[in-house]
């Protein structure tokens, strides 16, 4: 019987995968608002091009007179539709020579590279989406009371607004700018993350806590618009992603590399639950 080789044939299926794992976890810790909001992906079915996330009100709480029945109520169900639409990619090409002749891994960087700006992509969008917090009685769009840098009165009114929608303030985030970190590290009321847990606090961007809610810093985050939200502010899905893929490309004698993602993302219970706080707002 002849000798069967594995070659780079039968392996590069199994490293493809392997990269795309990785790029997947990189993408994660790269992200900081997508492990601070919930994620739907696990109700993704194939074939399906968006996400049904039911959302009810609450019972009515009778009292039981004597020798009188008890009326029974119902609760009112709706859905909120997350669309699977965003589909987001980075491609690149690098020629055979440049391979050959780089002492660094152009293409192990390019792929961490590829996974942090997708990662910074999503944020943005779900940023976006949380600047969309309701506009409607009662108004989760509140301006500083300083104009132009956020103050502890404003975050004590969008706090009041979310606290009135039964959200546990303990379970929320404030997300800011890096230009008002400085004024949040300047705020009385504010503690240090270092005060209360391990420098590992601040891998997602946390610096801190006010009023009991969990401060981060992002650059997606405008100035004029610091978001107050509880994680069930906005729903987001992928359906699959980040993956990766190659292909040689002879006319340039070198190979195509491609990383895309496909997810999308919703605004949950009419806005409610997030308040923007700036004079954008």
């Amino acid at each position: 019987m002849a000798d069967t080789l594995t070659g780079v044939t039968e392996t590069v299926a199994t490293a493809v995968d392997v990269i795309s794992t990785l790029a997947q976890s990189y993408l994660q810790e790269a992200s900081k608002f997508s492990s601070l909001l919930d994620d739907y992906s696990s109700q993704v079915q194939p074939g399906s091009k968006s996400v049904e996330i039911p959302r009810a009100g609450g019972f009515t709480v009778g009292t039981k007179a004597e020798n009188t029945a008890a009326d029974a109520t119902s609760v009112t169900w709706a859905t909120d539709a997350i669309d699977l639409d965003q589909h987001k990619y980075v491609q690149w090409l690098i020629e055979d020579i440049a391979s050959a002749q780089s002492v660094l891994s152009i293409n192990e960087q390019n792929v961490m590279r590829a996974a942090k700006d997708m990662a910074a992509a999503k944020d943005l969008f779900l940023v976006n989406l949380l600047e969309t917090a309701s506009a409607s009685t009662p108004d989760h769009r509140i301006a500083y009371a300083a104009t132009t840098t956020i103050a502890e009165a404003d975050i004590l009114d969008a706090r009041e607004l979310l606290i009135v929608q039964n959200i546990d303030p303990s379970e929320l985030v404030l997300a800011v700018s890096p230009a008002q970190e400085s004024v949040m590290l300047q705020l009385s009321n504010f503690i240090d993350a270092s005060k209360y847990g391990s420098a590992g606090a601040t891998s997602n961007g946390e610096i801190g806590r006010v009023f009991g809610a969990r401060v981060i810093v992002s650059n997606n985050v405008e100035d004029l618009k610091s978001i107050l939200f509880h994680k069930s502010a906005v729903g987001h899905a992928s359906q699959f992603g980040p993956r990766f893929q190659t292909q040689p490309d002879l006319a340039n004698l070198g190979t195509r590399y491609s990383m895309d993602h496909l997810y999308g993302g919703k605004l949950m219970d009419t806005g409610k639950r997030c308040v923007m706080i700036g004079t954008a707002a």
